[in-house]
């Protein structure tokens, strides 16, 4: 079994030549539906019968309010997209607790956009979707491996990381295997081991018996796992 958690159920809008996450985003679905047409004629029997025409999908997402956060969409920028009534490219991208990462990726028009506040709570928003076009999916599964495969921290247990943070050492975790690292259900795309990371990179140094991983984005309340075998 491979669990899919809420919070690595992730909805990115590209923008700027880069996917942007909308931030604070609190719940999020995407629906997908088939209309049929009926088929059923005299002499059939009891019971219609149908054929399937075409695809339709849906998405909403809700969450609080937060302005002006760099690399990602608050509510104003969206809904300036909204205004302009732009062709988004969007991803759903869901992250199991095994690594196995399944992103369903196509266009979206934002339809509605609410945003609510009240005296003694904080504000919120919601936004409403409809798609244009086919979907793309993609499912990546984990790096095959002939070793047994070990996660940091064990499922169930989280590792806090302070706000500002770039670099993490891992007591334990140096000359290892690094097979996927996860931040915020998130995998980074490519693990280096020199250089400077850069959006999405991770750099993976060892550092005696520790292992040291150095992301490109600071954390800013995130958590992270990652993957790896004993060389």
């Amino acid at each position: 079994m491979s669990l899919v958690k809420g919070e690595n159920f992730v909805f990115y809008i590209y923008d700027g030549g880069t996917w942007k996450q909308y931030i604070c985003a609190r719940s999020g679905n995407m629906s997908i539906t088939t209309d049929t047409i009926e088929t059923t004629v005299t002499g059939s029997g009891n019971y219609k019968t149908f054929e399937p025409t075409v695809n339709s999908f849906v998405a909403s997402i809700d969450g609080v309010i937060s302005l002006n956060e760099s690399g990602s969409l608050a509510i104003d920028e969206l809904q300036a997209l909204q205004l302009a009534q732009t062709k988004l490219l969007c991803r759903f991208t869901q992250t199991s607790e095994a690594g196995d990462i399944y992103t369903k990726e196509c266009y979206f028009y934002i339809t509605n956009s609410t945003d609510t506040g009240s005296f003694d709570g904080i504000a919120t928003f919601n936004l409403s979707l409809i798609g244009t076009g086919s979907i793309s999916q993609i499912f990546t599964p984990p790096s095959p491996t002939t070793g047994t495969v070990y996660r940091y921290p064990a499922v169930g247990s989280t590792a806090p990381v302070a706000a500002g943070t770039y670099t993490v050492t891992i007591t334990g975790l140096g000359s290892k295997s690094i097979l996927a690292v996860f931040k915020d259900g998130v995998g980074n795309n490519d693990i280096i081991t020199t250089g400077t990371p850069v959006d999405k990179e991770v750099l993976y140094e060892t550092n005696g018996a520790d292992g040291d991983f150095t992301w490109a984005i600071p954390f800013d309340g995130e958590s992270f796992f990652i993957l790896y075998q004993n060389i």
